[in-house]
């Protein structure tokens, strides 16, 4: 009876003594394998990871984990191991296809090279029993990139003559950026390369349009690829419109080839002007009929004008004569709207565009009007009374005006957009009268810049100062901007233009300035007289034409000031006839003292005075006109 009990109880004794020895053996392990990303891009790689739970602890396992590719066209294995953890448990990975010699090929190629879906397939090798198929996943492969155009921006309005910048950003599948990339935009005739910034995965070139580009819809698309055969891209759509042309510089001048607005019979007028594109740039070919028409707006004839490359503007060589029977009065040159058109479609102006004349006939005499006995007291104190009375009469006779009569002699107040040249001798008051209309515009509320090569900003503050022309609050608020040139000239260090004559800086500057104003800005540059002395007359000439043009096409004023004598006799004559209006100073020395006078040369599109007029420059005020009251000719000094 005791042996029929003791035997039962060695054996649930043996039971439980292998139940502790080995743990886990009644439960089966589980295996899972993951591909991590599970979508790449083309000669992308993917880590395939095999993990196992339940197994026997401290156990080497092995796996050959199989790639299969897409409609069967390849497959490798390779092989791997670990050491299972005091769990039974661990995972190890290997990477597809990186370290390719670590697979066995069975065909095919070892690499991520055809899109589709890739079949991972897991075989425990060991220990035993071999297990096959005991985890199954699979990935993904496509050419698939991310295009993304971040600059411009859809539906924008672009003219021919514009730059635009084209911005794109590379990504692959995964939203990683593309760094060993290309993208290719496409222009409205062919495309255009574009590099890499230094920001990672962005990509970015400028297209000029082409004053001949196709008018309208611009599908700007940008194409990338990414090594592997990759390649994506996207779309936005613009549009593209013409260029306005635009007539600046419109001038008449005589047979002898002086600048004139005033003619008489036998005369013959010629007239120049340059075309310039709203965009940027001149128009530089081509011929324009230019129309004259009497004062009562009848269209007496055409004039041809032609492009002159040596001039650089467009001039008609056979002019218009003026005959006895054409009516006295202001008479006028004009370009109808839109009757300008280049040889791409780009037409202008915008509106109607005229320029005045005088055509003056011969009087007959005729009974003079009631002179106020006022006038006659003067005249015969004058012829009576000798030397001292004549220097009295001549007193009386004078009357102070205020600086707004200037306007009365230009036509009325100058119009944007225009430039103006202010010459004169020096000492003459240049610098005075450009400060003082500049002023002007600053109290009407417009904003003003000042290019400065004759003083410091300090100076220039102190000089407004002294004329009754505070400054400062214009600085301060943001409607009035100094660019110190006049510090490079002195050898300063540490200021923003470091060369004088560094035009292309100075044009960057100006840019800035004409961005960062709120409106059409008036710009003064005093003077240009030391740009003349330090640069080529050819590179001056050009900056003034490029700043000019710059201020006009913005809607702006450009004044520059210049002394006599400083600038080539040549050069002189090319700048007024590019300018639109022309201010001459003079100061005479007339016995024992010296007198300034001014004279209105030319305004483009206005009826001018150009009488010779005094003037003073007085402390608090700035200019003062000076007329007679009574214009007696033997009343001037001689």
């Amino acid at each position: 009876m005791k042996k029929k009990v003791i035997l039962p109880l060695c054996v649930i004794c043996s039971v439980a003594f292998l139940s502790v020895m080995v743990p886990n053996s009644w439960g089966a392990p589980t295996y899972t394998v993951s591909a991590a990303p599970s979508t790449v891009n083309l000669g992308q790689n993917v880590t395939i990871t095999v993990s196992w739970n339940g197994g026997t602890a401290g156990a080497s396992y092995s796996f050959k984990i199989t790639v299969n590719k897409p409609g069967g066209v390849g497959s490798a294995w390779q092989s791997a191991s670990r050491v299972a953890n005091s769990t039974g448990g661990q995972s190890v990975a290997v990477t597809y296809p990186n370290l390719a010699s670590a697979w066995t090929l069975v065909s095919g190629t070892v690499n991520t090279d055809f899109e589709g879906t890739y079949g991972v397939t897991v075989d425990k090798t060991a220990p035993n029993p071999v297990a096959t198929g005991v985890a199954m996943t699979t990935f993904t492969v496509k050419h698939d990139i991310s295009v993304a155009i971040t600059s411009p921006s859809p539906s924008v309005n672009f003219y021919r003559g514009n730059t635009v910048t084209i911005t794109a950003s590379l990504t692959d599948v995964n939203g990683q950026k593309i760094t060993s990339g290309s993208a290719l935009a496409s222009t409205p005739k062919s495309t255009l390369g574009l590099t890499q910034t230094s920001s990672p995965g962005t990509y970015s070139a400028q297209y000029q349009i082409q004053l001949g580009d196709t008018l309208g819809n611009w599908n700007l698309t940008v194409s990338g690829t990414m090594p592997g055969g990759n390649y994506g891209s996207s779309t936005i759509y613009t549009t593209i419109l013409p260029a306005q042309l635009i007539v600046s510089s419109l001038a008449t001048f005589n047979a002898q080839g002086n600048p004139t607005a005033d003619f008489s019979p036998g005369d013959s007028l010629y007239a120049t002007f340059r075309i310039a594109y709203s965009s940027s740039g001149f128009l530089q070919q081509g011929s324009f009929n230019l129309q004259v028409k009497d004062p009562s707006g009848t269209n007496l004839a055409n004039l041809l004008a032609i492009f002159d490359p040596n001039r650089d503007l467009f001039y008609d060589p056979s002019g218009f004569q003026i005959s006895s029977s054409d009516p006295a009065g202001a008479w006028e040159l004009v370009f109808p709207t839109n009757s300008l058109n280049d040889s791409y479609g780009n037409v202008g102006p915008s509106s109607s565009v005229t320029y005045r004349f005088q055509v003056r006939q011969p009087t007959s005499s005729s009974t003079p009007a009631a002179i106020s006995p006022f006038y006659f007291a003067i005249a015969a104190l004058a012829l009576g009374g000798g030397l001292g009375a004549t220097v009295v009469a001549r007193q009386f006779n004078k009357v102070r005006t205020p600086f707004d009569d200037l306007f009365k002699l230009t036509g009325g107040a100058i119009q944007a957009p225009s430039a103006v040249m202010i010459s004169g001798d020096s000492g003459s008051g240049t610098t005075t009268m450009a400060l003082q209309l500049l002023h002007k515009d600053l109290v009407a509320g417009k904003y003003c810049g000042l290019l400065s090569y004759d003083a410091f900003p300090a100076e220039i503050k102190r000089r407004m100062r002294d004329m009754g022309w505070d400054i400062t609050p214009y600085l301060e608020n943001g409607h009035l901007a100094i660019l110190d040139i006049y510090s490079a000239l002195a050898g300063v260090e540490g200021t923003t233009i470091r060369e004088p004559t560094d035009f292309t800086e100075i044009s960057i500057q100006t840019t800035h300035m004409i961005d960062k104003s709120k409106g059409p800005i008036t710009l003064l540059l005093d003077s240009v007289t030391p740009m003349f002395n330090s640069a080529t007359t050819k590179d001056c000439i050009n900056f003034l034409q490029v700043i000019a043009a710059k201020v006009k096409n913005s809607g702006g004023i450009f004044m520059f000031t210049a002394t006599k004598g400083s600038i080539p006799e040549e050069a002189r004559l090319k700048i007024e006839s590019l300018a639109d209006g022309v201010i001459e100073l003079s100061l005479v020395k007339r016995a024992k003292s010296l007198t300034r006078f001014l004279m209105v040369k030319k305004i483009s599109g206005r009826q001018i005075s150009s009488i010779e007029t005094e003037f003073e420059i007085v402390t608090g005020k700035g200019i003062v006109l000076i007329k007679q009251r009574l214009p007696l000719g033997f009343l001037a000094k001689k």
